[in-house]
This record gives structure tokens, sequence and C-alpha cells, in this order.
């Protein structure tokens, strides 16, 4: 299915675009400032990590991912449940990180599970959490590395 992105009203639609745009840096300051902040970021943590996968079509209920969590598990974990936390452990990662440093060549190559060299971690792997180990790869060897990552 194709839009016909031509006759979109793009002019009436930009002072929305803007004035939700606004909200959110708003909501934002206001979450960094509140008392409560930390635990909105951390369940907009669960949240989103089960959304993730509801886009792949998987459902993992938010309640069985907190107890996954919490290793409090009332029955084996389920193959989507294990990926809903290994995103969840991604974006805490990632919010614990400096600002951009998701989108530098480090924060890239550790996400991706590329920062092993030799089967040890690189120093860019922040707490030493990245991908699979047995995916060791030294991008110098395999002429990979910047501008060569797809």
């Amino acid at each position: 299915m194709s839009y016909d992105l031509a006759g979109l009203p793009i002019t009436s639609l930009l002072r929305s675009i803007s004035e939700a745009g606004s909200t959110l840096c708003r909501l934002d300051e206001r979450i960094a400032r509140s008392p409560v902040g930390q635990g909105w970021i951390e369940r907009s943590h669960f949240a989103d990590a089960c959304a993730s996968l509801w886009i792949d079509g998987e459902l993992v209920h938010l309640e069985d991912l907190v107890l996954h969590d919490a290793a409090a598990d009332i029955r084996a974990p389920t193959h989507e449940l294990t990926i809903a936390r290994d995103v969840l452990k991604t974006r805490r990662r990632i919010a614990a990180q400096a600002l951009g440093w998701a989108l530098s060549p480090d924060g890239l190559r550790s996400l991706r599970g590329h920062d092993f060299v030799a089967g040890a971690p690189a120093p860019s792997s922040g707490d030493g959490v990245a991908g699979s180990q047995g995916a060791a790869t030294d991008f110098d060897a395999a002429g990979g590395g910047r501008g060569g990552e797809r």
C-alpha cells in the first residue's frame, strides 16, 4: 500500500507538529524535576519493552516482564519474555550512559555487540554487557569498522 504524500496538507499540520513537540519538551522537563520522575522513566522502559515486541506480533504481558525482571517468575519464561528482558536491559543501559552515547560510533558498536575483540570487551562497552560474546569480531581484521558497518 502506497501513500500519496504530494496531496498531504503539510502546512496545516505544521502547527500541530510544533505544539506536540513543545508539549513533549515540557513533559520531559517536568518528569526530570519531579520526585517520581525516576519511577515514571522506569515504567516507560517496561512499557516500551513490551511495545517493541507487540510491533513484531509477539505478546508479552507487562506484569510477566516485571516479575521476570525481579526474578520472581511464577512459571518458566517464554522466548518472547526473555527478548523483552533484553530490550529492557538495553534501554536501561542507554539511559545510564551520557547523552548522545547510543548514537556515537562507540555506542552503536557496543549496542550491536561488536565491541568484543578476541573475546575481551573493548573499553567502549560501558558496563561490559553487549550482545553475544561468541560473536566476537575484530573490525580491523575483517575490514569493517567506521564507515564499513552496515
